[in-house]
């Protein structure tokens, strides 16, 4: 298949969409309820499987994002590509893991692998932190992949050769958490739909939404609390979540949403490193005592002040980034 530009624009609309939503379903739903004391009914056949869908269908956005760029990257722009996400990604996820230190929620062995880079070939990674330290994984990488993904089978034979790697070193070591695994090919699909013609007629979108079903048939005999790091899930990871990107990339192209959805998508990160620091606080500042009252207070008290702060902190770190950049471009000034 030959590159193209008409995927190229950001389509941000769309992306807003499946960014607010796959967010807010981790951090309003998954992760809010472990903070009650309602039991674990959230934890279930559907849900685990909708959880494995949800993060990866964050990763092929961020996939996707990161692969707009045209053609390969010049030794000069791969330098520049590494600076901007080591200041955008990189270092609010060192600040966060402070946070979590200070929160009590992951101890200084395992934040210290975080911060390091090491922490997802030498599990456990950090508590929730490691789907950051995942994405800052797959961006050192992503370089290569741009270069490559002109070439169809180049670009299969490169992600097939990263894949045996980590098998390789899971198999010698036994040491890495498999959820690398899991979630790589939506990466790297996600950098290879970057440049291309999203398929949009009616017989492909129905034909990809098959594959996501019939990916599913593995993760039935699986152990559903397994397949967050089970590779029987990595199909449903995979085509599921181009699925889903697929028909909602061609449904909310005109869509035209309200201002609220487009900031909560621009704070999603910050509201994903916040959240459990926040929630553990505003627990111990006060807390229902009845269970009743519990979800409603974090649902409609808690979750809207992580996302407030979290809009605030991208904000401002937003400004920061603006005026060091200036400072670089013009020192004296």
């Amino acid at each position: 298949m030959a590159e193209t530009h008409a995927a190229l624009p950001m389509r941000k609309v769309p992306i807003d969409v499946m960014r607010a939503v796959s967010m807010l379903y981790i951090v309003g739903y998954w992760h809010l309820l472990d903070y009650t004391n309602v039991g674990t009914w959230h934890y279930n056949p559907f849900t685990y499987r909708i959880t494995v869908g949800a993060l990866a269908l964050f990763v092929l956005i961020s996939g996707f994002l990161t692969g707009r760029k045209d053609g390969g990257l010049a030794q000069g722009e791969i330098w520049n590509f590494y600076r901007t996400r080591f200041w955008r990604i990189y270092v609010p996820f060192a600040i966060a893991s402070g946070l979590f230190l200070v929160a009590g929620i992951n101890d200084t062995v395992v934040l210290v692998k975080g911060v390091t880079l090491v922490a997802m070939f030498f599990a456990p990674p950090p508590f929730t932190l490691w789907f950051v330290s995942m994405i800052v994984l797959f961006y050192l990488i992503a370089p290569l992949l741009i270069r490559m993904r002109g070439n169809e089978v180049a670009y299969i034979g490169v992600c097939i050769a990263i894949a045996g790697a980590m098998i390789l070193y899971q198999s010698v070591t036994g040491r890495m958490d498999m959820r690398l695994m899991l979630y790589f090919p939506c990466f790297a699909a996600g950098i290879f739909l970057a440049t291309r013609s999203l398929p949009s007629s009616t017989l492909s979108l129905v034909g990809v939404q098959l594959l996501s079903a019939l990916s599913l048939v593995p993760t039935l005999a699986r152990p559903s609390y397994e397949l967050q790091g089970d590779l029987w899930a990595a199909p449903w990871a995979f085509f599921g979540s181009i699925a889903v990107f697929m028909v909602v990339m061609r449904a909310a192209r005109n869509l035209n949403p309200p201002a609220i959805l487009t900031q909560f998508s621009e704070a999603s990160f910050f509201m994903y490193l916040l959240h459990r620091p926040f929630y553990r606080w505003m627990q111990n500042v006060w807390f229902p005592s009845t269970e009743k009252a519990q979800i409603p207070y974090l649902l409609f008290v808690c979750l809207p002040i992580i996302g407030i702060v979290a809009w605030l902190c991208q904000r401002a770190y937003a400004r920061f980034l603006q005026w060091r950049e200036f400072r670089v471009v013009a020192p004296n000034q």
